[in-house]
Parts: C-alpha cells; structure tokens; sequence
C-alpha cells in the first residue's frame, strides 16, 4: 500500500479514536486506573520512538545533507523550548477555582478555563506534527506513532470531555469537543505535505525540530501523565518498560535506517 494512503488512513483512525474518546464519557465512565497503565505502556513506546527512531534518524538525514550534527541538536533544543515556552504561557494563563498549589499542576484532568483548551489544542497540533515526521520516516515507524498516539489521544480527549461535562453546557461542549477532535488530523495532514516538499538536503532539519517537539511531548506530558496515580507506579513502570522493549525489539528486526529499505 502506498505510504501515503496509509498516512491517510491513520488520520481519519486518529480522528475516529478522538471523537470516540470525546464523546465517551457522556455514555460511559471510563476506567482512569486502566487509562493510566494504556498512557505508560505508550509513553514507553513514546520514549524507544525519540531515542532510537526519530533523533538518529535526524542525525543521518542532516549529514547526508551536509550539516553538522550541532545543527541537529539546536533544532531538537529549539522544538523542545518553543514547545516548553508555549506550554508554560498557557499553564500561567488558566484559571481555577481552588486556589491550593495542588490544583495549579499542570494537569489534563483540571482544565477549568478555555485558555487550558487552548493550550491543549497547541499540544494536539503537535501532536499531528509527530505522526506526519513518522510517517515520512517510514511506514512502520508511522505505525508505531499512531497506535501510541491513538492510547495518549484516548486519555486527553477523555480528560477535556468529562472536565466539559462538569460546566453544565453541553452544546457548548459538543462544540468544543468537535473542534479539538479535528486539530490533530488537521495538523497532521498539513505537516505531513508541507514536510514532503521539503527539499531533501534540508530534510534532516526538519525531523530534528520535529524530534523535539517529540521530546517534549514524551519527557513532560507522557510520562508525568504515565505516574499521576501513585498506586500504581509499579505497574505503570512495568508497563513503560515494556513499551520501550518492544520498540528495542520491532528497531532491531527493521535495521538502521530501514525506511528506505
């Protein structure tokens, strides 16, 4: 199947989970002990993706076009601090209607004000961002990614909507809920052919900016989500590390670089 209909495909999958996910709590109440475990077990295929995938590939793809390797780690600094600064901006920016320095955390379940939505919206256009750069890395690197982000997608969009469900509104809520769920396949598609027309010399800068976005989605948001419940840290680990292993072990049967295989 060609990799672009199969990008395509993943969209609208990304789509159907976030609607899902949206509209969920309306019928259902979720399990957040189960949610927790799905989130480490995909912040530790998040973790393999970075590390082993995504920065070296950066790495070949800037030196085959002729950069040096401190180009790449500036962009992967520079993706990771823009992403930082903006969440930031957006974390000082919410309201709450506690005013203990728990209720301050930086945390999906607490969104209490629609500067918190928007802040989340920016995390779900990075995310669009990641699946594109994994997609052009290679298919089944993009695979990985999706069902990755299909476990983190599940969990935010759960958060936003029973946070929604808390105000009373609920057509102002189904609004809400319908444009976030369209952010990340919006974005995705975007980057996704605006970073294949890249020229191909300038390829590998791309990725490594892109790559750190990637870090900042796994490193502050992943997996400080993965051990929000103390009471099952030990599973959580457990189940990162699992995660992580069974990327180590899909990049050892692929080989370095196997996107162009």
């Amino acid at each position: 199947m060609d990799i672009t209909i199969s990008f395509l495909i993943c969209v609208a999958l990304i789509l159907a989970v976030s609607v899902i996910g949206a509209y969920l709590p309306m019928a259902t109440k979720a399990s957040d002990r189960q949610m927790h475990l799905m989130i480490a077990f995909s912040a530790g295929v998040f973790l393999g993706i970075l590390f082993l995938i995504l920065v070296p590939e950066a790495m070949h793809e800037s030196e085959h076009g002729g950069f040096d390797d401190m180009y790449v780690m500036y962009l992967i600094l520079a993706g990771f601090l823009i992403m930082f600064v903006v969440d930031f901006l957006f974390k000082h920016c919410r309201k709450s209607g506690c005013g203990c320095e728990g209720c301050q955390d930086h945390h999906s379940h607490e969104i209490t004000s629609l500067c918190a939505f928007v802040g989340l919206s920016v995390h779900a256009c990075f995310d669009g961002l990641a699946i594109a750069t994994a997609f052009l890395v290679g298919e089944a690197v993009g695979f990985m990614v999706l069902v990755a982000m299909c476990l983190h997608k599940v969990v935010e969009v759960l958060s936003l909507s029973s946070t929604f469900l808390l105000t009373g509104d609920r057509r102002k809520s189904r609004a809400y809920l319908a444009a976030f769920c369209l952010i990340t396949p919006v974005a995705a598609l975007v980057s996704y052919f605006l970073l294949g027309e890249v020229e191909t010399d300038i390829a590998g800068l791309a990725f490594a900016f892109s790559a750190g976005v990637f870090m900042f989605v796994t490193m502050l948001h992943m997996i400080p989500e993965a051990f929000h419940r103390k009471d099952i840290d030990i599973k959580s680990l457990v189940l990162l590390i699992l995660g992580l292993a069974t990327v180590i072990c899909i990049t050892l049967m692929m080989g370095p670089h196997s996107h162009a295989l």
